[in-house]
């Protein structure tokens, strides 16, 4: 990866939906040598998809939350798999620590929140803490510079 590949994720980490022409304009690159990068950097799964950012709480889910779940080791993959049927969670983290898993949730009340909490209260231990705000948001590391 060079400083045009780099320039590249960062632009299309902004707004992924921006044409090859726009992203060869402000890379300062041709079209075609843009969709041939972007081509290599699918196929070397550095680049693994396009996805719209939400916002959760004007689509009806103002409550959002992340939980600790800590699993004992034996249940942790038959745990994951009833994870994947959960309505509410958002993703799900495999973590270092206590807790084993950490996952956002989004509810659109409180007692959908305790009634998904009395949920994965049966996989294992939970910890929950409310979203108030998301200060900085989700951003790529920086980049070295070639």
């Amino acid at each position: 990866m060079d400083k045009f590949d780099h320039k590249i994720l960062a632009a299309l980490h902004e707004n992924a939906r921006l044409s090859f022409a726009e992203l060869a304009r402000r890379v300062n690159l041709s079209a075609p040598a843009v969709a041939d990068r972007i081509d290599k950097l699918e196929r070397a799964g550095i680049i693994t998809g396009y996805h719209v950012g939400v916002d959760l709480a004007r689509l009806g889910f103002p409550i959002q939350c992340v939980i600790e779940l800590t699993v004992k080791h034996l249940e942790f993959y038959a745990v994951l798999e009833k994870l994947k049927d959960v309505p509410g969670i958002v993703s799900c983290e495999s973590i270092t620590g206590s807790s084993g898993l950490l996952l956002k949730v989004a509810v659109d009340t409180m007692a959908a929140l305790q009634t998904l909490i009395a949920e994965l209260m049966q996989y294992g231990d939970t910890k929950t803490s409310i979203v108030i705000d998301t200060p900085i948001t989700p951003r790529l590391p920086p980049l070295p510079v070639d």
